[in-house]
């Protein structure tokens, strides 16, 4: 069965925890992002664990090898259940990453999954025409690369790929079935959605699409967080993605 993640992105700890509180027993898994764990740190996930909850911690390492070896070292150790590094930092460092998880794991403790960024979920293709051969002019297609990224990631032993819903299908089909896809970019159908605003996603799918085509767990922020009521907008996520087993 899919898993439902929650974005806790808000630059404050007890709003991000009251959020927690509200939805534990909905939801067992969280995201902490870069805004929530620029402003209060290390503190945000061992506030979470201690509910009895699940961290994705998503920093999205991007670095020189042995920075990022030592970055998911270190993450590692807080305990977290999922975190994300750059396919585009390529081989070298892929693998510094998966090592420096095995490094900093407790004895006592399963090692977080490791997922590999594709392409962000706010690309399109005129973000990516800057990439476009001066011969052609024609732009790649943002799906394509994820599709590259995504296979090169699984060779490399990374346990899964963060991707948009829309890429899942080929890209369970090139990869090992094993390979966890994470796909943010979840959005409610228009008439929902049309209530929490406009935001900056591009290659987007609803929760029920996502499951369809083989999403293993669905990040949702906005649609939950921004909701009048959290429990309800999760409850009615939690019903589509059931429904479409």
């Amino acid at each position: 069965m899919p898993e439902l993640i929650v974005a806790l992105d808000t630059p404050d700890l007890n709003s991000a925890l009251h959020l927690v509180d509200r939805l534990h027993g909905h939801t067992r898994w969280f995201k902490v992002g870069l805004e929530l764990f620029s402003a209060v740190g290390p503190r945000v996930v061992e506030a979470v664990r201690s509910r009895d909850c699940q961290v994705f911690l998503d920093l999205k390492f991007l670095d020189i090898p042995n920075t990022v070896q030592s970055a998911s070292r270190v993450a590692s150790s807080l305990g977290v259940n999922m975190l994300t590094i750059h396919l585009s930092g390529g081989r070298r460092m892929v693998q510094a990453a998966l090592e420096g998880v095995r490094q900093g794991t407790p004895p006592t403790t399963s090692p977080p999954l490791v997922v590999g960024v594709t392409m962000l979920t706010s690309l399109n293709r005129e973000d990516v025409s800057w990439m476009a051969k001066s011969s052609d002019k024609t732009a790649p297609d943002p799906g394509e690369l994820a599709l590259a990224l995504a296979e090169h990631g699984c060779r490399w032993g990374v346990d899964g790929v963060v991707c948009s819903a829309q890429e899942t299908a080929r890209i369970k089909s090139i990869t090992d079935a094993a390979c966890i896809c994470v796909t943010p970019g979840i959005r409610m159908p228009s008439d929902q959605q049309a209530n929490i605003g406009k935001d900056d996603q591009s290659r987007t799918l609803t929760p029920a699409e996502a499951v369809a085509v083989g999403s293993d767990y669905l990040v949702v922020g906005r649609p939950i967080t921004k909701a009048r009521d959290p429990v309800r907008a999760a409850e009615s996520i939690l019903q589509s993605m059931a429904a479409t087993i």
